[in-house]
């Protein structure tokens, strides 16, 4: 299992949302735990944290045509996709 966090910048917060919330049945196969959004409207933005089952086959997904397509769709600026996965603990 990995953690990851993905952001992006969206043409319209309130339409991706929507567009988003369809999508997470898309992706719900490959989610371990529930998503964490995050939606800043000032920059027209988002992030979503979530822990994957596989990190390669969570890539490989978000990669993949069909969620690219749909992305698109839901006005996800092109080339804004940032991933980040959460591999690195930080210690206290």
């Amino acid at each position: 299992m990995a953690k990851v966090i993905v952001t992006a910048k969206v043409k319209d917060t309130a339409a991706w949302e929507a567009g988003f919330r369809s999508l997470t049945a898309v992706l719900s196969s490959i989610f371990v735990s529930p998503i964490n959004l995050g939606i800043n409207t000032g920059d027209s933005s988002f992030a979503y944290s979530a822990e994957v089952k596989d990190l390669d086959q969570f890539l490989a997904t978000i990669n993949s045509e069909r969620i690219q397509q749909l992305q698109k769709e839901n006005g996800v600026v092109d080339g804004s996709v940032r991933v980040y996965v959460l591999d690195k603990p930080v210690e206290f």
